[in-house]
């Protein structure tokens, strides 16, 4: 199910219309009351939400404040519907919501379906919470982007979130990356798809007329509309590499550079390789100026949100070297992972490292009453929440919902141990009992 929290029934109708041509096996439902569609989120915890953040007669104040107070919990995708998108990105009410797109009232038939095809085909960005312990290798992603710079504030904000929801950027750098991409991918739709010129935008701008309607008139050219933006980005362990290739013609970017130098900033129609020339690292063209690439750098052994269910309870701070619990002994503690990385080792033997990817340490002998299966040993600074088992119990009798993330966090390291299981070759049956204990 997709809820739907409004309470205007013309624009469920309409939406409701437009998600079942788009996606074939989801319901759409209507919320048109605050209290109950935290409810819903909360224990269905659904990939993607929609919210109408113009309607008077919702308490978006107690929504948005709810869905930000547990943001490690109910980090759905949000399209957002507003009578004003620019007025609401410029508030602070945004601020902490995995928010994937804003759209218009008045634009709801032409860019909700596309938005809805694009973040429906790339759905697993959204289960970011089960993704992250599973990138041992690097991750590479291509998009291709229409001449439409809502399409590019999608992926934008898709990628963004995603990073973020890893753990691989704070958020300053969401913020960042965000302004980064956003210049660069808009750049090449007008500049590079469309031919618009810096004066050529400015007059219409000053006419009072918007970008999106110089844009489309471009495209009533069948040889511009054709054109497209490919975006590829490749996910490393230090940091993400991207690509930004349009089907312009290319310009002079090395006169561009050269203005810049000179502090002529404010006179190029090509802002976005300034402003990105002080963000990211690496920036580069190719020789014809219709492709260029830059890494972006990751933080790493930080968890960027705390769970509510836990904020309360003391961080413990861990040292380098320190063991945080043996093998053989009782566990009376589980461990939430804020930063820092953590050695599994069974008989003294490495089998596993521990990052914030991995949420917790020692949960599964912790709920089922076991003795530890391994030692865990902190090979860096690092700060972890432990809790108790009245802790744990109180906790989720004050939030139920939480058990129900539990029981998928465990259906799904489960599902890794059964990956384990079946990659090990058959003539060594030997790994199989530490291969066990390190998952478990």
């Amino acid at each position: 199910m997709i809820p739907v929290i409004c309470t205007n029934n013309s624009l469920f109708a309409r939406i409701e219309t437009m998600l079942k041509k788009c996606i074939k096996d989801r319901v759409a439902v209507k919320f048109g009351q605050a209290e109950r569609a935290m409810d819903f989120l909360s224990i269905e915890m659904p990939d993607l939400v929609i919210i109408d953040f113009s309607d008077e007669n919702l308490d978006l104040e107690y929504l948005t404040s709810e869905i930000k107070n547990d943001a490690w919990l109910l980090n759905s995708g949000i399209i957002g519907l507003s009578d004003s998108p620019r007025k609401l990105r410029k508030s602070e009410q945004l601020n902490g919501l995995n928010i994937i797109a804003l759209v218009d009232y008045s634009m709801i038939e032409q860019q909700f379906p596309g938005i809805v095809r694009i973040i429906w085909q790339n759905r697993r960005i959204l289960s970011q919470r089960f993704i992250g312990a599973d990138l041992g290798s690097n991750i590479s992603v291509s998009f291709e982007i229409h001449n439409d710079p809502v399409e590019a504030y999608c992926f934008t904000n898709l990628i963004c979130n995603f990073l973020y929801n890893l753990n691989r950027i704070d958020n300053k750098g969401k913020d960042s990356l965000n302004v980064v991409l956003i210049e660069l991918l808009i750049n090449a739709i007008e500049h590079g798809n469309c031919g618009i010129t810096f004066e050529e935008k400015s007059d219409w701008l000053n006419s009072g007329k918007e970008i999106y309607e110089l844009i489309r008139k471009k495209c009533a050219d069948p040889e511009i509309s054709a054109r497209k933006v490919l975006l590829d980005y490749t996910i490393h362990p230090t940091h993400t590499s991207f690509c930004i290739k349009d089907d312009g013609n290319g310009f002079d970017w090395r006169s561009i550079k050269k203005k810049t130098q000179n502090g002529k900033l404010l006179e190029l129609h090509g802002r976005g390789i300034p402003i990105s020339q002080g963000i990211v690292q690496n920036l580069t063209y190719n020789d014809k100026g219709n492709s260029l690439s830059f890494d972006f750098k990751h933080q790493t052994g930080v968890a960027n949100v705390t769970p509510a269910l836990f904020k309360h309870l003391e961080t413990v701070n861990v040292k380098k070297g320190e063991i945080i619990f043996r093998e053989e002994e009782l566990s009376n503690y589980l461990y939430y992972v804020i930063s820092g990385s953590y050695e599994v080792l069974v008989e003294n033997i490495q089998v596993s490292i521990l990052s914030p990817d991995d949420i917790f340490i020692g949960e599964m002998s912790f709920l089922l009453n076991n003795r530890r299966s391994a030692t865990v040993k902190a090979l860096s600074d690092g700060s972890l929440i432990r809790i108790t088992k009245k802790d744990f119990v109180e906790g989720i009798r004050e939030k139920p919902h939480y058990s129900l993330f539990l029981s998928r966090l465990l259906a799904n390291r489960i599902e890794r141990l059964n990956h384990i299981i079946s990659e090990i070759p058959a003539h060594c049956p030997q790994a199989m009992p530490k291969c066990l204990k390190a998952v478990s």
